[in-house]
């Protein structure tokens, strides 16, 4: 009888994951719980060979991803495609260790995974724009603009500030996935699934948001300068 995944060593987790992730990329019937251990122990007990095995394992899908991806020769044209990856994997750690998020499923794993590849292909074209005032390849978005915060949102000092005024994870998210990564609240539907009620949720969430941050704009200003002293 085999052993149930959480008391099988790295290497036998290795073994089943790259059967049942084969079976995944051909859409059959899959288990992902070897996957999904592996990203456990990578994240919550801060396995450090865990979290290698776990690059190793899924940096082909982003390569995959990379491959199809609408400003591919764009985005290659600043950063090299290991760069992309090397920037999706820190987006990812970062996300599921300050937001705790658990993902009870492979393809929910994958499904965040990629949105970061987006975020960071996005970011770097956002960023070259900027400083060479070129325009900003659209990635599917829509023709009017969404309430923005400022173009320093997405600095960490400044999405520190803001996650403290922030009550709950729901905002956080939201904040992180609008503002940041810059998604149209049926993208956040899309690669979150599960997480929210409907686009109406996302629009009343944002509207929290935006709320809040106004009321404690003196306070954001003053943390800002504060640091900078």
């Amino acid at each position: 009888m085999e052993k149930p995944p959480v008391e099988m060593t790295l290497a036998e987790l290795v073994t089943c994951c790259n059967q049942e992730m084969a079976r995944y990329r051909r859409k059959e019937p899959s288990n992902d719980q070897y996957s999904l251990e592996i990203l456990r122990r990578a994240v919550v007990n801060q396995d450090e060979q865990a979290w290698l095995v776990l690059q190793r394992l899924f940096s082909d899908n982003i390569r995959l991803w990379m491959g199809r991806h609408p400003n591919r020769e764009a985005a290659l044209r600043h950063e090299s495609e290991q760069s992309y990856i090397d920037d999706t994997f820190r987006r990812f750690w970062q996300a599921v260790s300050d937001q705790k998020l658990r993902f009870s499923t492979l393809g929910g794993a994958l499904s965040y995974l990629h949105l970061c590849l987006n975020c960071a292909i996005m970011d770097t074209l956002r960023a070259f724009s900027r400083s060479h005032i070129e325009p900003l390849p659209d990635y599917g978005q829509g023709g009017h603009e969404e309430p923005f915060v400022e173009d320093r949102y997405h600095e960490n000092e400044l999405w520190e500030i803001i996650k403290t005024i922030l009550p709950g994870e729901k905002e956080q998210r939201v904040a992180y996935l609008h503002f940041h990564c810059n998604l149209k609240p049926r993208e956040i539907i899309h690669y979150c699934p599960g997480e929210f009620s409907g686009e109406d949720e996302i629009y009343r969430l944002k509207r929290n948001i935006m709320e809040r941050i106004l009321r404690n704009s003196d306070k954001i200003r003053w943390r800002m300068s504060y640091n900078e002293r």
